[in-house]
């Protein structure tokens, strides 16, 4: 009888054992199947990570032709805007506008006397002034620029240049009235945040250091993400002190 119910407590042991083998072996297949899920996974992402490294730089480059683009095009318009002014100019003194170069083979085109003085002409001499540290002459040419020719495209920009050069020349108040003629004839200039700035600057030695404040801080408000707003931030740092 002790026989028998040994056999049946070692045959009983030994069916547990197998179950738990068998357990132990299907949990095992189970988790080298999440194994090789999870490498599969890993692969795909990898994969991914590297196509997305692909169309970022894909990006960039397109990103980087067309800042270029977009340079190449704004020299173009501001050549274009001084032909412009140049025509203008012409017409107004009731002189002939220069005809387009004659094709070859076909008769030569006779040129047309020139205005005495274009537009383009006046401004790049004052700007070549400012560039050389003629100030006083820069100025002076940069004035007589926006009295002649108070609707030409260049006509902020001669303000701004005009308003460095008398800057340059220390004649702080006048430079301020340069920027400052900005900030009223043209609100909606792209210049602005540089000529509040500058304004700004200008005023701060003529004792107007509150003014001063409220512009650079309008700098920061309305324009957050230009150079002109990290400069504001440290001019309003250096005038808090």
């Amino acid at each position: 009888m002790k026989n028998i119910l040994t056999l049946i407590l070692i045959g009983g042991a030994g069916s547990l054992l197998s179950g738990c083998f068998l357990a132990s072996q299907q949990d095992m297949s189970a988790l080298q199947g999440q194994l090789r899920e999870l490498n599969t996974t890993i692969t795909q992402m990898q994969a991914n990570q590297a196509e997305l490294a692909s169309k970022m730089d894909e990006l960039n480059q397109n990103l980087s032709v067309s800042n270029e683009n977009l340079a190449q095009s704004g020299s173009q318009f501001s050549s274009l805007s001084a032909k412009l002014d140049d025509i203008t100019a012409l017409v107004k003194n009731g002189r002939s506008v220069p005809a387009v170069e004659a094709e070859e083979g076909t008769e030569p085109v006779a040129q047309p006397a020139a205005a005495a003085v274009l537009p383009s002409d006046l401004f790049a001499e004052a700007k070549n002034h400012l560039d050389k540290g003629a100030y006083e002459a820069a100025a002076t040419g940069f004035k007589l620029y926006v009295a002649k020719y108070p609707q030409s495209e260049n006509t902020e920009q001669a303000y701004m240049y005009m308003g460095d050069a008398y800057i340059a020349a220390g004649q702080t108040k006048k430079g301020a009235v340069a920027y400052a003629t900005i900030l009223q004839k043209f609100p909606s200039s792209k210049l602005t945040p540089a000529a509040r700035l500058k304004y700004a600057l200008s005023i701060v030695p003529l004792g107007k250091t509150e003014e001063a404040k409220r512009y650079l801080s309008s700098v920061v408000a309305d324009f957050p993400k230009s150079a002109e707003a990290t400069q504001a931030k440290a001019e309003l740092a250096k005038l808090s002190k």
